[in-house]
């Protein structure tokens, strides 16, 4: 076993949770994920390798469900730039290994805070297209953050959200961008931290059925719930965990 039973239930439950969160909004699992890991003792790039395998199947199985909303004069730009700042993240998660723990975690949630933050606050009337500057900020960030934690999630979903896309489409562009740096992501991983990530990849894949059967609900999910209330429910609880990670330091 890659860890103690209590710690693969742990593994089990936090990531069971975003996995609903996943296959209901698009995304969340990584946003929810690794700082409540870090926080629960596993370091940043264990929690970084946990959330990459677990997302890697949601993201696939997502963009595969909703591949009849996309168009991929859509998908081309926003894929490449993220590709781009993806190197840049794994670069800062490997100088991260050396730093304090309750920094890390006043880092993640300094991160997740303000990805919040940005998310409820910023009301940008929707259009057709999206400004070459704003489409340029948000995917080279998007890729920096997926490459630093897996959470690269946050600027991409203020991209859709100020776009005149259907939920459907909206959701199946998060799935697909995500999806679609996949191989590049696991590649630079394994050769970056093959030996030090083999270890929670294992764990991942031992608490993958739950995480599957979560999934599978979150697409239902997404279909029938009210969005907005559901939205405004996981941005408050994201808001309390990464407000913890901020203070964590405090209570240890």
């Amino acid at each position: 076993m890659p860890y103690p039973p209590h710690d693969l239930a742990l593994v089990a439950a936090i990531m069971t949770f975003g996995s609903l969160l996943q296959g209901a909004l698009g995304f969340a699992s990584g946003l929810l994920g690794v700082p409540l890991l870090v926080l629960s003792g596993f370091s940043l790039l264990e929690a970084t390798v946990i959330n990459f395998i677990s997302t890697a199947i949601q993201n696939v199985a997502g963009a595969v469900q909703l591949a009849e909303h996309l168009e991929w004069r859509d998908l081309a730009w926003p894929v490449v730039l993220r590709a781009v700042g993806l190197p840049f993240g794994i670069w800062a998660l490997a100088a991260s290994g050396h730093l304090d723990q309750g920094l890390v975690k006043q880092i993640i949630g300094g991160v997740l805070l303000g990805s919040v933050l940005l998310l409820v606050a910023l009301r940008v009337t929707p259009r057709e297209r999206a400004p070459w500057p704003w489409t340029l900020g948000a995917f080279l960030s998007s890729g920096f953050l997926m490459g630093f934690g897996a959470i690269g999630g946050a600027p991409m979903v203020m991209y859709v959200n100020s776009l005149t896309w259907s939920a459907a489409k909206s959701r199946g562009f998060l799935f697909f961008c995500s999806a679609a740096l996949v191989p590049f992501m696991g590649a630079i991983l394994f050769w970056r931290f093959h030996a030090d990530a083999a270890r929670p990849a294992v764990a991942a894949l031992l608490v993958m059925p739950p995480v599957l059967a979560a999934l599978v609900a979150g697409l239902r999910l997404g279909r029938r719930l009210d969005k907005a209330r559901f939205r405004r429910i996981t941005y408050g609880l994201l808001a309390a965990i990464s407000l913890f990670a901020i203070l964590s330091p405090l209570f240890t």
